[in-house]
C-alpha cells in the first residue's frame, strides 16, 4: 500500500499498524520513555500488540510478528476468523465483553466503580482471562513495562487487579521482577505520534 501510495501523492510513505505506531508514539513521548523492553496491548473492538525489544520495535521478518492478540489461551473457545479458536481477543475484546454483560463498558464501568456486585464480577473474570493470556506473554517476552491502550482500557482500575493476581499465581517471580503494568499516557493521540516518529526514522 506504501508503495501503492508514494506515486500518487508524490510524498515518501511508511505504513506500519495502529498498535505498532502507538507504542513508538508512548516510547517516544509518553509511559515507555526510557523503558526499552515493553509490551503494548490494546484492547478494544479487537486486541493488537506491539513489542519493544532492546529499544527496537519488533515486526518479525516480513512485518507480522508480534500478533499478540491472536495467542491461545482456551482451545475450546470461542473461534476466532484467523482459524484459532480461543484466542486472546476472543475474550478480551470489546465483543467478548459483551458476551459477558449486556451493559456497555463505560456503564459497567461506572456500576463497578460504584460498587456493583454483578458488574465487578464481570470485569473480575475479564481480568483473569486476560491475565492469563499476559503471563504467557511475559514468560517469551520478559518486558519490565506493559502497556495497556485501546478504548477499554479507561476501565483498568476495574479489572487490573484481576490480571495482576493471575500473573502472580501464574508466573516465576523471576520472571516478573520489577514488572510494571500501566495504562497509555497519550491514548489515541500515541498512534498518530508514533507514526511521525517511524517517518522521521525512516526519512528524516
Amino acid at each position: 500500500l506504501a508503495d501503492w501510495l508514494e506515486p500518487q501523492l508524490e510524498r515518501p510513505v511508511v505504513l506500519a499498524n495502529d498498535a505498532n505506531c502507538a507504542l513508538l508514539g508512548e516510547a517516544w513521548r509518553g509511559a515507555a520513555v526510557d523503558s526499552p523492553d515493553t509490551i503494548l496491548l490494546t484492547l478494544g473492538t479487537g486486541v493488537g500488540g506491539g513489542v519493544l525489544i532492546n529499544g527496537d520495535l519488533f515486526t518479525g521478518p516480513d512485518g507480522a510478528g508480534a500478533e499478540l492478540g491472536l495467542i491461545g489461551v482456551d482451545p475450546e473457545g470461542p473461534p476466532c476468523p484467523t482459524g484459532n479458536r480461543g484466542s486472546l481477543q476472543q475474550y478480551c475484546s470489546i465483543g467478548a465483553l459483551a458476551r459477558l454483560s449486556p451493559l456497555d463498558p463505560a456503564e459497567l464501568d461506572s456500576r463497578a466503580a460504584a460498587g456493583d456486585p454483578e458488574a465487578r464480577a464481570v470485569w473480575e473474570r475479564y481480568g483473569q482471562r486476560l491475565g492469563q493470556g499476559l503471563s504467557s506473554l511475559l514468560y517469551v517476552l520478559s518486558p519490565r513495562l506493559v502497556l495497556i491502550g485501546g478504548g477499554l482500557s479507561a476501565a483498568i482500575d476495574q479489572f487490573l487487579p484481576a490480571v495482576w493476581r493471575e500473573v502472580e499465581q501464574r508466573v516465576l517471580p523471576e520472571c516478573r521482577e520489577e514488572l510494571v503494568i500501566r495504562r497509555c499516557a497519550l491514548g489515541n493521540g500515541a498512534g498518530r505520534l508514533g507514526a511521525a516518529r517511524l517517518a522521521l526514522e525512516r526519512f528524516g
